[in-house]
Parts: C-alpha cells; structure tokens; sequence
C-alpha cells in the first residue's frame, strides 16, 4: 500500500510539473505568434497603438470591413477585431479589455439579424476556444468570460489551456499572413455557401440578450459611440425573425443607431459576394467606402 501510494505521488507530481512547464513555455511563445487567428488576437491584446475604430464581429466582420478603406475616407485610425464564428460572448471581452485601456471614437459591431438565437455559432465555447491561450497573460479576460469556478479552475491547468492548440501556435510562428489591420478578403465566388443560412428558426438565447445589454452598458459607461450594423446578404432576407424583433426593441430601449443592408440595392450584383452571406474583396472594398462614407455624412464622430 506504502508503494502504491507513494507511486501515485510521484506520478501526481511528474503531471503537475509536464502541466505548468507546458503552461510556461506556451504562454512565454504567445506573444511571438504574429499570424493566424492567435497572432490577430495576440496583436489586439498586446498593441499600444490607440485606434480610433474597432469593428467586431463573425466571419461577416472579419472578411467585409476594411480598415483602410475607413482610415481614407474618415482620416481615423481602424483596426478590423472580428474573427470567424465568434459572437457575443468573444465581443464583450474584448471591448471590455478594450475600454480598460483605451477609448476609441467608435465601435462598431456586425451583428446577425438571429444573433439572439440559441447556437453553437458564436456562443461561449466558441469565445473561450480562441481566448484560452491568453487567460494566464491577461486574467482581466477570466472576468469578462464570466468562467465558473469549476472553469477557473481548469484553465490554470496549461495542458487545458492549450490543448488541441500546441500545433497550430507552433505553426504561426513561421507563417506569413494577408491581414491588413485585421482584415481578411475573401476572394472569388465559391463553388458553394459555407453552411445553410436557411436553417430553421431556434429558440432565443437569454444569456445572449444580457451580454448584448451588458456590451451597450459598457459602452455608454465609457461615452463611447456604438454602432450596430447589418450587413447584405445575397437572396437571404431574414429580418423577420424573432430575434431580430428583439434586437429592435433593444436597440429602441437604448437609443440606439442601427444600420439595417441585410437587403440593398447598392449591392444586389452576383459578382461582389463569395457566398450568400459574405461579400467578396470586390464587395468588401465598395461596401467599407459606402459605410464609411454614411459615417462620415451622419456627423456622428463630430
């Protein structure tokens, strides 16, 4: 019994120490990750420059808005923070990183007219996925997250932390990367949507309409301006479902401004978007000039 026992022991020890070494060592190589999805969020988490935009939002933020098509036309410093997937779990916690070390003129935030819908797409899993690896550098992100002690708990844990992500950081330390300002083009037409867009309605995700307030909250605590845009889609109008009826009533219950292009005249041609929910480089580029463009008409950062 004295054997075994003591066996355990070791056995417990040599995993604690393989656990923080792993921790260690990943957490001292994160900030050298320049490309990738980690090198974009390492580059916003860790950047001293004071932009005066930020966009957030999924796939449809990161692959549509420009930053320097904005920086052109309104003179102002933009960074693009979207990245595919995320929702408003990830959206939250980096603005409220954001608005504790720097405020911006603007946020903008490209949101889905079912955004409120309950979903795998962009939900808290999702968040964590991609902020794990930064929780140990940047705790402030725990709080945001919202983590529960059982959580808390794991991602102390390095080999947690990092786990199924030791290849791709690896990876991202030699490989180059397209982003401009964190802008990702998507180029072309694709053969085929990347998912159905079409699928049926859900059921409304509370929790997504507390962290939606709470994000309105933020920033209106900060005297930062927030912008809500929808962005157009290809022969996809769903502005009817209930989701959307409750971000209306949201956005009216705080006065605020909301740019509905789910369905535009201005961009309608077959030719600007990859897909039916994303538009191409081509659309991106007249899409960014239109919005910045109605910014600049609208006198809001005046």
């Amino acid at each position: 019994m004295y054997q075994l026992i003591k066996q355990l022991l070791l056995i417990t020890f040599l995993l604690i120490i393989i656990d923080r070494s792993t921790g260690f060592y990943f957490d001292k190589l994160l900030p050298s990750v320049k490309c990738g999805y980690y090198g974009k969020i390492n580059s916003y988490l860790s950047t001293v420059e004071a932009y005066d935009i930020i966009i957030y939002g999924n796939s449809r933020g990161m692959h549509q808005y420009v930053p320097k098509v904005f920086e052109n036309n309104l003179s102002l410093r933009a960074i693009n923070a979207g990245i595919d997937g995320a929702g408003l779990p990830f959206y939250k916690a980096l603005i409220e990183y954001q608005l504790k070390h720097h405020k911006p003129k603007l946020i903008i935030i490209d949101i889905n007219n079912r955004e409120l819908e309950s979903s795998i797409i962009g939900d808290k899993e999702n968040a964590l996925n991609y902020l794990s690896p930064f929780l140990a550098s940047k705790p402030d992100l725990k709080a945001s997250l919202a983590l529960s002690t059982k959580d808390e708990l794991l991602y102390n844990s390095g080999l947690y932390r990092y786990n199924t992500k030791f290849y791709g950081i690896i990876r991202s330390l030699s490989c180059s990367d397209k982003l401009q300002n964190g802008y990702s083009p998507y180029v072309g037409i694709a053969a085929k949507d990347m998912r159905d867009y079409k699928e049926p309605e859900s059921g409304i995700d509370k929790e997504r309409i507390e962290l939606l307030e709470s994000i309105i909250e933020l920033c209106k605590q900060s005297n930062v301006k927030l912008l809500f845009v929808f962005s157009p889609k290809r022969d996809i109008d769903d502005r009817s479902f209930k989701s959307r009826k409750l971000l209306n009533n949201i956005f009216d219950k705080y006065n605020l401004p909301y740019w509905d292009f789910t369905v535009n005249d201005n961009f309608k041609a077959k030719n600007i978007f990859y897909d039916a929910a994303h538009l191409n480089q081509e659309g991106a580029a007249l899409y960014s000039k239109f919005l910045s463009m109605k910014i600049l008409s609208s006198r809001m950062l005046n």
